[in-house]
């Protein structure tokens, strides 16, 4: 019998939520980039155009690390300093015109490489963007980052453009880089978005490596929030009909009621149990459902009615929980530190 004990699952749930990283520059100019992948042990220089909303410590790993990142097992798709508008003195936001090519710059963290990364053999994921497609519109809750508001395009490989320098079994990760193209159809104005790391295996299956297609076999587990002022722009429709939650027709309801019923039809096992005796299949579960590699576990609710841990989907209520941060935040505080790139 193959038993997932608690011990061991608090194990597996901390070093996914010890794995951090956040959008450092909005629109950056690096001269030397091609160069220097070919020859990583140079400095690389990098200067940033436009930056996060109220992005502060620049260049001080250690502080960026303990005030800026933020993960998404909260309610909100902003970290607080960053629910409401604003910018840090000597950090702008970016100013770009439609169909502008903007290099996004973030912090790879150890998790650059599939072969030599932090934790070893986890793939890297993915990087995405999220927009309510026109200005001045908030994305306000965490459960909204999904391809309801993400830009179609805006997806693409957490390592794909990252610049290392490998010394043996060791990676020194100099920059890791995203190329985000402005949709043509976007108003003047400023615009908030949502930069996403999407580490965490999802519990439902998606298409993989189309730029194009929303890949929702990974979940959204590490954020940064932005603004971008857009100018020279001619589009002057009321909103941006690419964004699904835009369309015409578009039912929340239903795609979220689909999402659910693909989740909760699946066999999982009680405890993390991985014995037959443990296998069970929709309402005979419990309600707190987890993905972890290739095996889904389900659990009861703790003492308090929540889910015992944080990222669970609750099949009882057909939604992601939304459970505050629990003991497992003050592990990732202790180690975040002694994770640097």
């Amino acid at each position: 019998m193959q038993l997932l004990t608690l011990s061991t699952l608090m194990g597996l749930l901390v070093s996914s939520v010890a794995a951090h990283s956040w959008l450092e520059c909005v629109d950056t100019v690096v001269k030397n980039k091609d160069y220097a992948k070919s020859h990583p042990s140079d400095t690389l220089v990098q200067t940033c155009n436009g930056y996060p909303r109220n992005k502060v410590h620049n260049g001080d790993w250690i502080s960026e690390s303990s005030y800026y990142s933020y993960n998404f097992n909260t309610e909100y798709a902003c970290r607080d300093g960053q629910r409401t508008a604003g910018q840090a003195a000597g950090a702008p936001m970016a100013t770009a015109s439609p169909g502008d090519t903007l290099l996004m710059r973030f912090w790879g963290n150890g998790h650059s490489r599939w072969d030599i990364g932090s934790p070893n053999h986890r793939d890297p994921g993915l990087v995405r963007i999220f927009w309510a497609g026109k200005p001045e519109t908030e994305i306000v809750h965490a459960t909204d980052l999904t391809e309801e508001y993400w830009i179609p395009g805006a997806q693409g490989n957490f390592s794909g453009d990252a610049v290392t320098e490998i010394n043996g079994n060791t990676m020194n990760e100099k920059a890791n880089y995203f190329s985000f193209v402005l949709p043509e159809k976007i108003q003047n104005g400023r615009h908030m978005m949502v930069w996403s790391w999407a580490w965490k295996e999802s519990l439902v299956d998606g298409e993989k490596g189309d730029a194009n297609v929303y890949d929702s076999s990974w979940d959204n587990a590490w954020g940064t929030c932005f603004d971008i002022q857009i100018e020279n722009s001619t589009f002057t429709d009321e909103v941006n009909t690419d964004i699904l939650c835009n369309k015409a027709g578009y039912d929340k309801e239903a795609a979220t009621k689909k999402t659910a019923t693909e989740i909760c039809s699946k066999t999982c096992y009680k405890g993390g149990m991985a014995t037959d005796a443990m296998k069970c299949t929709g309402t005979d579960c419990p309600p707190c459902w987890y993905m972890n590699a290739d095996q889904v576990n389900c659990f009861d609710y703790d003492t308090t009615g929540k889910c015992p841990f944080s990222g669970a989907f609750d099949c009882k209520k057909g939604a992601a929980a939304t459970t505050k941060r629990d003991v497992l935040t003050q592990h990732r505080k202790h180690r975040r530190h002694n994770h640097k790139n």
